[in-house]
């Protein structure tokens, strides 16, 4: 049985709200008194109103508490807010803070006059429980500052460890679920290149990450194309790169894109023997024979094989001294964009020729 589908399983359950929503508010809006309507259902309809009444500030103070998960939920699941809310202990954590908050203003409420503005008794609990219920008081603190001696209480302890118990089971469900989607990724792109191309493009893309954020990712690639990195944990790694920066939806589209891609080249088949002969050497064993040539000698190889003055100036900068990066990972990247921009067969025909 495969992993479930968490963005159906959201848009679902966000669709089945809205709609139980929008009927209960027509219904409610409707004139029913005017019309040849049954006399229960207009009776329904007042004792509704009359429950809705009763009942506001309840589901008003529910809504703050599962709006307070919703909130812990999409700060900590920030790359698949929608997928964690869908996940079973994102549910478990949205109800607790919900039914917690209104177990409260039913003891608050029990307790306060009852002339208290209760529009301000609602907003008072909704806002105030959850952030009580996190919090740590200090009676007393240590002159050292170290604070292991320190006289507090921890209103928050027990919250702290149902919250890090939901984090964990829906890491795990999210791992699963992660997992099929760098699948469905790695069937269609099935070599470090294509997926060292692609992630490149996506790091760069991503209009909010900063300067600092895209040198760090790009950093990352470096490390994970390093010829000494086994190609399927790199390929496993790029998967997962791309999955982050681009999410769910961008993994969608590549996957459409490479499917669609066998049609629009549709044209004359070769015979299985025409192929296999001319089928060039593999991308990862051009980059590997690549990375043994000195710097130099790459550099004068890709200038060779690249003619656009675009290309020899990103050879330049590439190739040009940096510190912390040894020689193999300032060659890999030369060496993936060579054989990206010239070609399988017109690299392996210059390392033939070299040979």
């Amino acid at each position: 049985m495969g992993a479930p589908d968490l963005r159906r399983r959201f848009n679902l359950g966000l669709a089945f709200w809205l709609v139980m929503l929008a009927a209960a508010a027509l219904f409610l809006a409707s004139p029913l008194d005017p019309m040849n309507i049954a006399p229960g259902v207009v009776a329904a309809q007042k004792d509704l109103k009359a429950a809705i009444i009763l009942l506001a500030p309840y589901l008003l103070v529910s809504g703050l508490g599962a709006g307070m998960g919703l909130a812990e939920l999409a700060s900590t699941f920030g790359e698949y807010p929608r997928e964690a809310i869908a996940t079973r202990w994102g549910q478990y954590l949205i109800w607790l803070n919900a039914i917690a908050a209104v177990g409260a203003f039913f003891v608050v409420k029990q307790y306060t006059p009852p002339d208290t503005n209760i529009l301000l008794l609602t907003l008072s609990v909704g806002v105030g429980f959850p952030a009580l219920i996190r919090t740590k008081f200090t009676l007393a603190k240590q002159f050292d500052g170290e604070g292991k001696e320190d006289l507090s209480i921890n209103l928050g302890w027990l919250y702290d460890k149902f919250q890090y118990l939901c984090k964990v089971q829906i890491d795990l469900e999210l791992m699963t679920y992660r997992r099929t989607q760098v699948d469905r990724l790695l069937a269609r792109y099935s070599t470090v290149q294509e997926l060292y191309q692609t992630a490149i493009y996506t790091a760069k893309a991503r209009a909010t990450l900063s300067k600092e954020e895209e040198e760090a990712k790009l950093a990352e690639l470096e490390k994970i194309i390093d010829p000494k990195v086994p190609p399927e944990v790199a390929r496993m790694e790029l998967g997962l790169l791309i999955l982050e920066l681009g999410g769910v939806a961008y993994v969608d589209l590549l996957v459409r894109a490479r499917d669609l891609a066998p049609a629009s080249r549709a044209g004359g088949a070769e015979a299985p023997g025409e192929a296999a002969a001319k089928k060039p050497p593999s991308t990862d064993t051009l980059v590997k024979k690549l990375v043994e040539l000195p710097l130099e000698e790459l550099v004068t190889v890709s200038q060779d094989v690249l003619k656009s003055d675009e290309d020899d100036e990103w050879i330049k900068q590439a190739a040009s001294p940096a510190q912390g990066i040894t020689a193999v990972r300032q060659k890999a990247p030369i060496a993936y964009y060579l054989v990206e921009h010239a070609g399988a067969e017109a690299v392996a025909e210059v390392l033939a020729k070299r040979e």
